[in-house]
């Protein structure tokens, strides 16, 4: 008999306990306080939550790289960038670009220095990538620039000029002869393009490189 009401007592007990113990998530009754291992846990789930909200750019390597920089904010650009490395010198500049996205191809083709200045001659290539309607035409197309710096490495300032030669994008046909690449850097450069009804050419020669592009027409944009 004792038995059965000790048994009887805890079964009481235990009920008791577990319709009042919180559920879980549940919001404290009116007056209450929440205790401090509840807080704690809210607290930390506001900060995963806002962890995942805030992009975190990571620190550029120092080597030289050329990537794309997606705006972040409605005023801004899309631009390409430039991280040039001369020994323990580093210089990264941004230019406004929104067809050359996220560039598969880029290589120092030539570089020399003189005196404080170096002057530097990169190849850069990427597939051609289209942001929303696609109707196809650029599935296989290119989006290929010559930018050419002339960098103090004293003042770390430099000054800029690019050449789009192919640009599906844009309707600009590359049309030398010879792969860019596979450009010896001792021999005169020379690089064929067309656009419209229009044929340009442009030449880069290595004996007189503080001269950069020497071209029959100046429309392409220049940036300093």
């Amino acid at each position: 008999m004792h038995k059965c009401i000790v048994i009887m007592a805890l079964l009481f007990a235990t009920l008791a306990s577990a319709q009042t113990k919180p559920k879980p998530g549940a919001k404290p009754a009116p007056g209450k306080q929440p205790s401090k291992q509840e807080t704690a846990k809210r607290d930390s789930l506001k900060k995963d939550s806002l962890a995942k909200l805030e992009e975190v750019p990571a620190k550029i390597p120092h080597e030289f790289m050329v990537y794309t920089k997606k705006p972040r904010t409605k005023g801004d650009r899309t631009k390409l960038c430039f991280n040039l490395i001369h020994k323990d010198l580093a210089l990264n500049y941004c230019m406004n670009d929104s067809l050359c996205l996220d560039p598969e191809v880029s290589k120092v083709m030539f570089e020399q220095r003189n005196g404080d200045t170096l002057y530097v001659l990169v190849f850069v290539e990427a597939y051609t990538k289209i942001d929303g309607f696609d109707d196809g035409r650029c599935s296989a197309g290119r989006e290929t620039k010559l930018v050419f710096a002339r960098w103090n490495t004293k003042t770390n300032q430099a000054k800029w000029k690019q050449k789009n030669i192919s640009s599906c994008r844009r309707g600009i046909t590359n049309m030398t002869k010879e792969p860019i690449l596979d450009w010896d850097g001792a021999s005169e450069l020379v690089v064929n393009y067309n656009r419209a009804l229009n044929f340009y050419e442009i030449k880069f020669d290595p004996k007189q490189y503080q001269l950069g592009f020497q071209s029959n027409n100046n429309s392409e944009s220049d940036s300093k």
